[in-house]
């Protein structure tokens, strides 16, 4: 018997199933796992990102939120389904900090793609005594602890760029955790002083004036928002942002994860999503990253949230 002849055909008939596979992918609907609330931002992105890979694949894209536990269950939920491409996982700073606290452990899920990459802001209400930058700055130090910003959860990303800017800054704004919605009607009645949030969510309130933001926390000033100073630009160097991405099993078949790859730049491409990234102001700071520069940067990440939440006292 020819077993090298034999081992050569084994191994074409390998690849031809897994193109096979690959090529029939995706044949029911993709589920993306996220820790957030149904109609929240991560929620409108996997919705945004999943409109054009329906139309090319036919399958629908559909987020599924795991609320609560500091974002620990959804993860696990995400960990418990079978390595078959149906079930993928968004990954944010959110996860990077558990990571950092040793809730979760990103070891376990492959990086596959970050598409977003956000910019954040102090807003507050109109009717607030805060008119500026140096208000807030003037107010936190005459009361340190006296200003209280709103945050979405607690012992994430919000409450460590918030604690990251005390840190330059030399204040002590205290951050309160709420749900979205609650945090803004909270900042609206004057219940809070300034909340914390992204251009996106808060764009119409802007544009009607309810809401004004302070300082921007990016490299350079939005075009949207001209007016609005950068904490950099004012000598404090806080420019995390929220960014978005997806993982999946390290177990998945990998033309699967080839073709998830191909499909998600193709969905990133799209006029109709950019339209969604223009209305937001994400394209300023967005960028496509593949599994290889994705896994760098979350690396990256790693190490500057494990910094800061060791500084918060986490």
């Amino acid at each position: 018997m020819n077993f090298k002849a034999l081992g050569g055909a084994t191994m074409a008939l390998a690849l031809s199933i897994t193109t096979a596979i690959a090529g029939d992918y995706p044949e029911r609907t993709v589920e993306i796992i996220h820790q957030y609330g149904p109609g929240g931002g991560t929620d409108r992105f996997i919705r945004a990102i999943g409109e054009p890979m329906q139309e090319a694949t036919g399958q629908s894209v559909v987020p599924i939120s795991i609320k609560g536990g500091g974002g620990v269950p959804a993860y696990v939920s995400f960990l418990q389904r079978p390595a078959n491409g149906y079930t993928l996982v968004s990954l944010s700073p959110d996860d990077v900090i558990n990571h950092a606290l040793g809730r979760i452990d990103l070891s376990s899920v492959y990086p596959l793609v970050r598409i977003q990459y956000d910019q954040g802001m102090l807003l507050t209400s109109k009717d607030s005594p805060l008119k500026s930058l140096d208000d807030i700055l003037a107010a936190a130090k005459e009361n340190p602890g006296g200003l209280k910003v709103g945050v979405t959860g607690s012992a994430g990303f919000d409450d460590a760029l918030v604690g990251q800017f005390n840190a330059e800054a030399g204040i002590e704004l205290e951050t309160v955790p709420f749900g979205a919605a609650e945090m803004v009607s909270n900042t609206l009645g004057g219940h809070i002083d300034l909340m914390y949030e992204e251009y996106g969510p808060t764009r119409g309130l802007i544009e009607s004036g309810d809401l004004v933001p302070l300082v921007l926390f990016s490299d350079e000033r939005l075009p949207e928002l001209p007016e609005v100073p950068t904490a950099k630009e004012n000598g404090y160097d806080v420019t995390l942002g929220r960014w978005r991405g997806f993982g999946i099993r390290p177990d998945t078949d990998p033309a699967i994860i080839a073709k998830l790859i191909e499909l998600f730049q193709a969905a990133y491409e799209d006029p109709g999503y950019k339209e969604v990234e223009t209305q937001s102001a994400l394209q300023y700071r967005s960028e496509f990253l593949g599994p290889d520069e994705f896994k760098t940067f979350m690396d990256s990440e790693t190490e500057a949230f494990s910094k800061i939440m060791k500084d918060l006292g986490y």
